[in-house]
């Protein structure tokens, strides 16, 4: 018997809208909502629109409150700007000006030393704004072997590699950081100043001698060195000073 198979229709597809008709779409939504803005218009005046020019004019008349609005904000935030920016000028000029005023130290001819960071009777830590280094004054007759340079100056003993305290004069790694001598005047001799840059790194020695100022015999005095090895700075960086020495006593403070 023969057999028959009845047609099946195929299956519906979706179909979806092409790019171009899309853009159609979109451009139609663009010009309903541009006619929307100019239906509060008389229908008097809209009988006028007889040309695509009229409609965009009364587009931008509908507008142009908007417009105005956004420029009258940008108006006002320049201004703010601008007096935002002359607060900030007068607060910096008042600081300047606060800190411009300062205790500073001179000696008896009038040499300014630097801005007075502590006094206690006969010792004086100073910065010196030209060297942007802490400076140690220390006003004594002291005799002993560790008394101040020119009876003025801290002064700082150095390790030598040699016996007799000649060559490179070293300072230890430890006085270094735990005393911050990298911000400070390092006075060795009354012809010897030294600074440590923060570059800086500290090599290991087998110190033989060390050497301290004396200001009873006013010169330097060498002592043997037994000890181990240790971490320390080698004195390379000799400055000037920013004034002359010795110094003209009595120091004189001022607070201007």
């Amino acid at each position: 018997m023969t057999k028959y198979t009845a047609s099946q229709r195929a299956p519906r597809q979706r179909r979806s809208l092409s790019r171009r008709a899309q853009l159609f779409i979109i451009a139609g939504l663009l010009v309903t909502v541009s006619l929307l803005t100019i239906t509060n218009i008389p229908a008097s005046a809209a009988a006028k629109f007889t040309t695509l020019q009229d409609v965009q004019d009364a587009i931008n008349a509908a507008l142009a409150p908007i417009s105005g609005a956004i420029s009258s904000l940008q108006q006002t935030q320049t201004n703010q700007a601008t007096q935002l920016s002359s607060q900030q000028s007068a607060i910096t000029n008042l600081q300047n000006n606060t800190s411009n005023k300062a205790l500073r130290v001179y000696d008896a001819n009038g040499q300014e030393l630097g801005i007075v960071v502590d006094h206690n009777g006969p010792f004086s830590t100073i910065f010196s704004p030209t060297m942007q280094k802490f400076i140690y004054i220390q006003i004594d007759t002291d005799t002993g072997t560790n008394a101040s340079i020119y009876g003025q100056f801290r002064g700082t003993q150095a390790f030598y590699q040699s016996s007799d305290c000649t060559g490179t004069p070293y300072i230890d790694a430890l006085s270094v950081t735990n005393e911050s001598l990298s911000n400070d005047l390092i006075v060795f001799t009354p012809q010897a100043f030294y600074t440590i840059l923060n570059s800086d790194t500290p090599i290991t020695i087998s110190p033989k001698s060390v050497a301290a100022w004396s200001y009873g015999a006013n010169s330097l005095k060498c002592f043997a060195n037994t000890g181990p090895d240790i971490q320390a700075y080698p004195l390379t960086h000799q400055v000037s000073l920013p004034f002359t020495i010795p110094l003209a006593l009595p120091l004189q403070f001022k607070y201007q």
